[in-house]
């Protein structure tokens, strides 16, 4: 039997939970994974902690506050550096094959497109990355010969549905939406949303603003922008279909009317896995997915009219450019605010659509434009929340 290559690693955005999931994949597969590299925002015990029990060679802190404590904490021998420069760098580092973006926000898009020029593999959970800059981190990694892979489930599920699939015989992809803790709620009672309440996923245990934008559907608009970019189809052919269960997590409908869908336990340690371990399959510890135990799948469309986000998320992604990006930053503003007590949970969107209305757009072929958009999105957004204010 021909030896297995051992993947060399570079983890991004090490302590959060695709972290630790992807930290997980490794132990499991020893012979097959090596995490040489790590990064993380200011966690420096975390850090430290994930280089005791790995061995990893390299280091870095994003606040380069941390540094000395950095040096004080990791273990002997292992190289220690910080600054979002040398998280870049750390993405591009020559001798590893796979770069695992995990990152939270703005703050993964230049290590994303560090990661793609220079050719590497790209396990991709950083979700700014093709919401604001998709054109651009696409074209980097089809000419520098490097692959981007998805991690969130939905765009795993669709990966696994298209591989190897003429693009002439798909007529559409769904990717399907929890629905959040307010499926089937009117208008008027979300005018009554508290924050604790909007923070309580039925399904997902994620962050703060993640979790906030699944409660309004805005998280499932930004998915579908990942949809366009990453698979390359236009907006009006990717459609959204609420399934609480979160077991079907993709659809491709096919031009003779077939439909094919990925299946998996509502768990991110499958996709995660499948990126770390793409062209191959290796076992897992994931729950298995006995679709008697459901007794029943539901579907149905969106609720456009109690929450109109995923419109706005399509509307920017059919102005192009900077839009979506403009969109993503007022989408921070704005759940600020509601998380804050200054916005009503409904608020939110109107932000959104008062942002996307005012804001000019540019073509999102450089990070300073990007930048640019999002500066001038805070600011009008911040305007938008005193004038909506509770």
């Amino acid at each position: 039997m021909t030896p297995r290559k051992l993947r060399r690693v570079v983890l991004l955005g090490a302590t959060g939970s695709i972290g630790r999931t992807a930290l997980a994949v490794a132990g499991r597969h020893p012979e097959r994974i090596k995490i040489v590299a790590a990064a993380a925002g200011s966690d420096v015990a975390g850090l430290a902690a994930l280089a005791r029990g790995t061995g990893v060679e390299e280091l870095v802190v994003a606040d380069a506050a941390e540094l000395d404590a950095l040096r004080s904490a990791a273990p002997a021998g292992c190289r220690v550096a910080a600054g979002s420069g040398a998280v870049v760098d750390l993405a591009a580092r020559p001798d590893v094959d796979l770069v695992v973006n995990g990152i939270v926000g703005r703050a993964g898009l230049e290590a994303s497109l560090a990661a793609a020029a220079a050719g590497k593999t790209l396990a991709l959970a950083n979700k700014e990355s093709l919401v604001l800059a998709g054109e651009l981190l696409m074209r980097t990694a089809r000419e520098s010969g490097g692959l981007v892979l998805p991690v969130d489930s939905e765009h795993s599920g669709l990966f696994q549905i298209l591989h190897g699939r003429p693009r002439e015989e798909v007529a559409r992809l769904i990717v399907t939406a929890s629905g959040g803790p307010f499926r089937g709620w009117s208008r008027d009672q979300l005018e009554t949303v508290r924050p604790e309440q909007a923070l309580r996923h039925p399904v997902w245990p994620m962050g703060p603003r993640i979790t906030v934008d699944s409660a309004t559907l805005f998280n499932k608009g930004l998915e579908v922008i990942e949809t366009h970019h990453l698979f390359d189809v236009p907006m009006a052919d990717i459609a959204v279909w609420v399934h609480p269960q979160s077991v079907v997590h993709a659809v491709a409908e096919l031009v003779d009317g077939t439909l094919l869908s990925q299946l998996s336990a509502p768990d991110m340690l499958l996709p995660v896995q499948y990126a770390m371990s793409y062209p191959e399959r290796w076992e897992s510890d994931a729950p298995r997915c006995a679709l008697p135990d459901w007794k029943s799948l539901d579907f149905e469309e969106p609720d456009h009219e109690a929450f109109p986000a995923l419109r706005l998320a399509y509307r920017a992604a059919e102005r192009g450019g900077t839009a979506p990006a403009a969109l993503n930053a007022a989408d921070e503003v704005a759940v600020a605010a509601f998380l804050d007590r200054r916005l009503a949970f409904p608020a939110i969107v109107d932000v959104l659509a008062d942002v996307l209305e005012r804001v000019s757009v540019v073509p999102a072929d450089s990070l300073a434009a990007i930048a640019a958009a999002d500066r001038e999105a805070r600011a009008r957004a911040a305007e938008a929340v005193g004038a909506h204010a509770i």
